[in-house]
């Protein structure tokens, strides 16, 4: 022990009176005050900063609750001091995020993943053949991402002379079984719904003769997937095994190819400039068999121009 040494005193004569003084209740110097100028804060300043954050509808960085203790406190505090206080209270600069006010009523949200939890493990027991559908788009440039350059350099994406059109792929996804999914250039309309529809029907209908279980649709409550034009359809789709569970709401965390879009986004596209929308169809499919090689599943491409 360095007190030892500098005292020149034995480790164990040492401990032995660090002991004594601690069944004493006498203090050393590491629990008394430091000789710093005393706070210019009440622990009130800092509950106020806390009830700000949490309760005022906006939000606020370091400079502006600097100056709002400066202006309703009288306490003054620069911008760092305060990071560090706020940090050591456990506090963190965190993103934020928007929530509708409309937002799905909870107990019918409650109901509806109760049936869906149901939904997939009769899935899952081979029961049932379940596909969540949902719409998404690529375009030519792909989000400024990171990526490995050298010290003091910076790598840079050329981009194309145009943006070029969005593509757009709706896709039904069955966990572990297959990836259906079809390529549009622009938005999809009710037609093109009902021809991805139709060419599902006939797959539902082989399956169903083949195995006799019935495949589940899960979609959300897009316009298109519930207009009078779709409805006419029902009756014929759910003679040949096809039927619809809509989801509730503003859930779109319930839809499990939501994560399919987000790794295929991630990680088999991002960080690429494409040439043309045919460089970036095939590299969508590339993408798609990517993930389906690595998640055991079978990938089936519907063209729309041959329906």
């Amino acid at each position: 022990m360095k007190i030892a040494q500098y005292k020149g005193k034995s480790p164990h004569t040492v401990r032995y009176c660090f002991h004594r003084w601690k069944k004493r209740g006498m203090e050393g110097l590491w629990e008394k005050m430091g000789r710093g100028r005393k706070k210019k804060w009440k622990e009130d300043d800092l509950v106020y900063v806390e009830k700000c954050l949490e309760e005022d509808s906006r939000t606020y960085n370091a400079a502006q609750l600097a100056r709002k203790l400066a202006t309703e406190r009288k306490v003054v505090f620069s911008q760092d001091r305060l990071r560090k206080i706020l940090k050591a209270r456990g506090w963190v600069w965190k993103r934020t995020r928007y929530k509708k006010t409309n937002c799905a009523d909870p107990q019918v949200k409650l109901a509806k993943k109760a049936d869906l939890d149901w939904l997939f493990w009769a899935h899952s027991a081979g029961e049932i053949r379940l596909k969540f559908l949902d719409e998404s788009g690529f375009a030519l440039w792909s989000p400024v991402s990171y990526t490995y350059a050298r010290l003091g350099e910076q790598k840079v994406l050329e981009q194309t002379k145009r943006r070029g059109k969005r593509l757009n792929i709706r896709g039904l996804y069955s966990v572990g079984v297959s990836f259906d999914y079809g390529l549009k250039l622009g938005s999809f309309k009710g037609d093109t719904y009902i021809k991805l529809l139709e060419w599902q029907a006939q797959l539902a209908a082989q399956h169903f003769e083949k195995t006799g279980e019935i495949t589940v649709i899960v979609q959300d409550n897009h316009p298109i997937h519930t207009s009078k034009q779709v409805r006419e359809y029902w009756d014929k789709w759910q003679q040949q095994g096809l039927f619809f569970f809509q989801l509730p709401k503003y859930s779109s965390e319930m839809n499990l190819i939501a994560t399919e879009w987000h790794q295929l986004k991630t990680h088999e596209l991002a960080g690429q400039i494409f040439p043309d929308e045919d460089d970036l169809a095939i590299a969508v499919k590339q993408g798609i068999e990517a993930r389906a090689q690595k998640g055991g599943y079978e990938t089936h491409c519907f063209k729309f121009n041959s329906a």
